[in-house]
């Protein structure tokens, strides 16, 4: 083991001035670790195990490690009616077409982290991309609107970064009566990042939608949608809010944002392999929606709703709108960050046309349990048999400042 170590050391100092990502290689099969994570190496189990830039692996079963400098990012470049592609020489298995404006890229890569840069302007583009690693996208600028689907298509079932490089405003718009999910798509799961800015417009079906989970981090600017045919922010697993902001308003038309479950085969029972599905996490930032449809609901979740921190300020104005609603338990606290929740309702009840079923307005409705344990809720009911805070299970105040009406079916 110290013979390993001490070469290993050798060789990350001989290397350090030319050398940014470090291949693990075993079996045959790389793991990229960018360089400066691989600096440090923690053995265990007297020495059988290392810890290379947070992978785990058998000392035993390293083949090699190798050394690479950075990869160059993919640069597209829209520009009215054309883009263009800029593929680096070092860049390995990427290929692309273009058709006027509209972009498809597939990579075969699945030893480096590729980074796509996104740049320019075209009211008749877009992106589809087709990847079976995780990789990042890099916004400078970008103003791009489709008139033949989706602006940004990314079918990639792994993590996939969205920077949005700071400084910048950037610019997504959908085709109008197409057949997409999303003006923003992403098969995978989709984290949003840096401090520019986001607008998206959604002319036929979600904002932003993703298969699984969609997380906004805490370094991200603004993510605003400008309006949605159906929900803003559409998740296939779940929601997690560190930081930014988070903005809609009346054009948005169904549901602000919406954690469903990611279903096993034949849709009807939630996968239990899935982290988190159906939760909805809050736990810094702000969140300010507006909606005016009737029967949606400003944030929605199929199981738990956790806020632990941020400022909420949620106002509904539909009848039989809902400013929180879960199908499972929540919770609110201050573990995270100051928790501020000030939500309107004021619409009346609404019936449902098809149906016949009525549903009141509500500020929080949660079909299991609601617990507070610290922050500022304030729910103000002002529509017609409105109700601020309706829990079906066992409502738990623990602390906190709460201002309105709970009906609840147990208290504790």
């Amino acid at each position: 083991m110290k013979k390993l170590a001490s070469l290993l050391l050798f060789l990350f100092a001989a290397l350090t001035a030319q050398a940014q990502t470090v291949r693990i290689w075993q079996g045959g099969t790389a793991t990229s670790v960018p360089f400066a994570d691989a600096q440090t190496m923690a053995f265990s189990m007297m020495g059988q195990r290392v810890s290379i830039g947070g992978n785990i692996v058998f000392v035993s079963a390293i083949d090699s490690l190798t050394f690479h400098p950075a990869v160059e990012p993919v640069v597209v470049t829209w520009a009215g009616a054309t883009a263009t592609v800029e593929v680096p020489a070092g860049v390995e298995g990427v290929t692309y077409t273009t058709n006027g404006a509209h972009v498809e890229i597939t990579s075969a890569n699945t030893i480096d982290d590729l980074t796509f840069v996104l740049r320019g302007a075209s009211d008749n583009g877009s992106l589809l991309y087709t990847g079976n690693y995780k990789c990042r996208f890099r916004a400078e600028g970008l103003d791009l609107a489709s008139q033949q689907g989706a602006a940004i298509d990314i079918q990639c079932g792994k993590r996939v970064e969205f920077h949005l490089a700071e400084g910048t405003v950037n610019r997504l718009a959908d085709c109008a009566g197409g057949t997409q999910k999303a003006t923003l798509y992403c098969r995978g799961h989709i984290e949003f990042e840096g401090a520019g800015q986001l607008i998206v417009t959604g002319r036929t079906g979600h904002g932003i939608a993703s298969k699984e989970y969609c997380q906004i981090k805490r370094t991200t600017g603004l993510v605003e949608i400008a309006a949605a045919a159906k929900d803003g922010i559409h998740c296939g697993q779940y929601f997690q809010m560190n930081g930014g902001t988070l903005r809609m308003g009346e054009a948005v038309l169904a549901d602000g944002v919406q954690a469903e479950y990611d279903m096993l085969s034949g849709g009807t029972t939630p996968d239990p392999t899935k982290e988190l599905n159906g939760q909805m996490i809050i736990k810094g930032g702000t969140i300010d929606i507006a909606l005016a449809s009737n029967d949606v609901k400003a944030l929605k979740a199929d199981d738990l709703i956790t806020i632990s921190g941020g400022t909420l300020n949620l106002r509904l104005a539909g009848e039989g709108a809902r400013g929180i609603a879960t199908s499972g338990n929540m919770t609110i606290d201050e573990a995270t960050a100051p928790t501020a929740i000030d939500i309107t309702v004021s619409g009346a009840r609404w019936t449902d046309p098809a149906t016949g079923d009525t549903k009141r307005s509500t500020g929080i409705k949660v079909d299991l349990d609601l617990t507070i344990s610290a922050g500022t809720v304030n729910v103000n009911a002002t529509g017609d048999k409105s109700r601020a805070i309706k829990v079906d299970g066992t409502y738990r105040y623990r602390g906190g400042t709460v201002v309105g009406e709970v009906m609840a079916t147990a208290t504790e």
